[in-house]
């Protein structure tokens, strides 16, 4: 990994100590609802963010959700996990993600249509993955606020954009710029802060799933299907939905699933 990559993965913070707590109880077999809300309520910025989330259109409860708790019961225990990792490590490498023509808001709008469309679709695919996939489908795209960062320090903010903003291939655009795509930056992010192993495994050949050291195939590939439809540049573009679709079907996948559910979230 080159030297600039690696010098801005060293020089971020640890993770703070409700991300820790979080990540405990992730561990737990018995996980109390009333017990995640009690972790998430201390810290006043995932909190926020929940609530936030919580109170999108893109949910669309009848009422507010106004307290951690209610946001727990409607929301679920591992998507709370997810936006609770999710909104803390944002806040920690968080920069412009100006590239991508995008910002933090856009990162987590994007991070949340990707755990709502690869919840749905992993039901027809085999439902006992839905907890595994959660997380690092939400966690995918921290990577390129680092990948941001190092565009701005070479002053090619516009020039990428410009590549970009039409490409159905995201990942090599990347590549041409800097070396590396996200996939990989945000496994050694996760790998710096000693998340777990199978996480880091889940998401690292995300960009790549035919790489010859990719141990989570099937996993790669959902989640590389699913990040081509919610990616953070232009989500649910048709032209990324007809590849994704098409990758689906060419690795086994339900293709025609996957489509109906697109076209049902598109509806709402």
């Amino acid at each position: 990994m080159q030297e600039d990559i690696l010098a801005q993965i060293d020089s971020l913070p640890p993770l703070p100590q409700t991300v820790i707590y979080i990540e405990e109880f992730k561990q737990k077999e018995d996980k109390c609802p009333q017990e995640l809300a009690r972790i998430v309520a201390k810290d006043p910025l995932i909190l926020s963010t929940l609530l936030k989330v919580s109170n999108s259109a893109m949910f669309g409860f009848k009422k507010k959700i106004e307290t951690p708790q209610m946001a727990v019961s409607l929301l679920g225990v591992n998507f709370t996990i997810s936006l609770a990792f999710g909104s803390a490590i944002k806040n920690l490498v968080e920069t412009s993600l100006e590239p991508y023509g995008a910002n933090a808001d856009a990162f987590l709008d994007s991070a949340t249509q990707a755990v709502m469309l690869s919840s749905r679709w992993v039901n027809t695919i085999d439902s006992s993955l839905k907890e595994r996939l959660s997380l690092p489908v939400f966690l995918l795209e921290i990577g390129k606020f680092i990948i941001s960062r190092i565009l701005k320090e070479k002053n090619l903010i516009d020039a990428f954009y410009a590549e970009v903003k039409d490409s159905l291939n995201i990942a090599e655009v990347e590549k041409k710029y800097i070396g590396i795509s996200t996939s990989f930056i945000t496994a050694a992010i996760f790998e710096k802060w000693g998340l777990s192993e199978s996480l880091i495994a889940d998401i690292k050949y995300v960009d790549e799933p035919l790489h010859v050291d990719n141990q989570s195939l099937k996993i790669s590939h959902i989640i590389h299907v699913v990040n081509q439809v919610c990616n953070i540049v232009a989500p649910f573009k048709e032209e990324a939905i007809s590849e994704a679709v098409a990758y689906a079907h060419n690795v086994g996948l339900p293709s025609k699933e996957l489509l109906d559910i697109i076209r049902v979230m598109q509806g709402k």
